[in-house]
Order: C-alpha cells, then sequence, then structure tokens
C-alpha cells in the first residue's frame, strides 16, 4: 500500500488545493484527497495510484481495496477514482479487477459496473459514501460475467477474430496483424496463463497491448516494439473496449 507520502512524491495532484489557473470560474473545484479520505473511512485502503503529466493538476488515478470483499475468481476487486483539476477528465469512480496473476489492473466497464460520474459542478460527498456501500451489491454481476469468460473455451477461429477486432482498439482500423503478429498477441507471458478459456484470451491480449513489448509492423513497413501505455485515459479506454468485446462473443 502506498503512504501518504509516496503519493505526495509521485502523485502531487492528488493533494492539489486549487483548480487550475487555466480554469474558468465556473469550474468547481472538487480535492481528490477529500474523495480519498471518504473511502479510506469505508474501510478502503489505496492499492497503487498513477499521475499522467507532471504538477498539481493533471490526470490521476486511485485504485482502493476494500479487505472485507472476496474474491472474483483470480482477482481482487478494486474502486477506482479518476480525477483532473485541469478538465481534461470530469471525476469518476468505477469498478476494477486486479488480476494476481500478473498483477495488472483492468477497468470493468459501466455496463457491468454501474460506473459513477459527477460534473464537478454538482459534486456531494455523501454520492461517495452511497457509491461505496453499492459495490458489495454489483460483486455478483461481475463475478457472473468472469465465470461466463473462464467457462467458455475458444475455438482458433475464434481467438483469431479476437485478436483482429482487438488490433482495431489498441491500433486502428487500417492496421493488418499478420500470422506472426497474431501469434505474438496470443502467446502467454506465464504458464499460468496457457489456456484456451475465454478469460486467459482475454487477459493476455490486454495485457500485451497495455504493457506493450511485442514485435510488429509498423505502418510505414519497419519492424519494431509496441511500446506500453502510460496515459491513463488511453489505458481506461483500451481496457473498457476490449472487456465489451470479450463479452460480445460470450
Amino acid at each position: 500500500m502506498k503512504t501518504l507520502n509516496q503519493l505526495k512524491l509521485n502523485v502531487p495532484s492528488i493533494f492539489a488545493t486549487s483548480a487550475s489557473p487555466k480554469m474558468s470560474d465556473k469550474y468547481v473545484f472538487v480535492p481528490t484527497i477529500d474523495i480519498l479520505e471518504n473511502f479510506e473511512r469505508e474501510g478502503w485502503e489505496i492499492a497503487s495510484a498513477k499521475q499522467t503529466g507532471l504538477g498539481l493538476h493533471g490526470v490521476h488515478e486511485i485504485r482502493l481495496r476494500n479487505g472485507e470483499l472476496p474474491k472474483v475468481g483470480d482477482t481482487l476487486v478494486e474502486a477506482i477514482i479518476r480525477n483532473s483539476h485541469n478538465g481534461m477528465t470530469t471525476l469518476g469512480v468505477s469498478a476494477g479487477l486486479h488480476r494476481l496473476v500478473c498483477s495488472n489492473g483492468l477497468t470493468v466497464p459501466t455496463a457491468l459496473a454501474d460506473s459513477f460520474n459527477v460534473r464537478h459542478q454538482r459534486f456531494d460527498l455523501d454520492d461517495v459514501k452511497r457509491l461505496t456501500e453499492s459495490f458489495a451489491g454489483k460483486l455478483p454481476k461481475i463475478e457472473r460475467s468472469v465465470n461466463r469468460m473462464m467457462r467458455h473455451e475458444m475455438t482458433i477461429d475464434e481467438k483469431i477474430d479476437f485478436v483482429r477486432k482487438s488490433a482495431e482498439i489498441r491500433f486502428s482500423k487500417e492496421k493488418v496483424l499478420n500470422d506472426l503478429e497474431i501469434v505474438g498477441l496470443l502467446t502467454p507471458n506465464r504458464v499460468e496463463d496457457e489456456g484456451d478459456d475465454m478469460w486467459k484470451v482475454f487477459n493476455v491480449v490486454q495485457e500485451k497491448f497495455v504493457r506493450g513489448g511485442m514485435n510488429y509492423l509498423s505502418s510505414k513497413g519497419q519492424r519494431t516494439k509496441l511500446k506500453g501505455l502510460q496515459n491513463i485515459i488511453a489505458v481506461n479506454r483500451v481496457n473498457t473496449k476490449l472487456w465489451e468485446l470479450a463479452e460480445s462473443i460470450i
């Protein structure tokens, strides 16, 4: 778990006491530290935190866990707080999953988790308390989705189709994967991920796209290595879209 001193050093925007001077007078500042303290009062502890860019006003993300909530398969349930003080994103709180095998974080899309987003102008701390109390009620729905993925054994054709469609999320519709790239995306990084069920295939592909490392041909025909995603908004978009793609298959 992160200490406050570590957070101040690595994610200073959590502790901002005012909005960016670029924001208009209509912008109502919502200090992230107040939201964080509310979660901690409800029994949540910080698992990780990161920030895109430097300074006190950038986009930041905090992932928290509650020891009273049970695991879902091979994952821990997390609450994810995203915020910024420069207008780049509105405050959002959603459910996430942290897979123990690879220490990889997922974002459960709104269709499953009923993600809670508010406009800064209408924020009320009582809303955060209401949301934290509702997490336990969402667990069965998330667990059912994970179990369906675990039970669904994928054929070779299904895997290839999933990888090709997932590439449109990570790259663009113009990017056509060759056979070596498809094999690379489907090759697990560890023994625990070997298998044909949807859950393992999904996690293997998700990790490759978020953390990078796979070899591929660029749009200019040059062989290069995929860089990992660092931008919080980009990671959330890829995570959510990949989950929705997996859901559409089962």
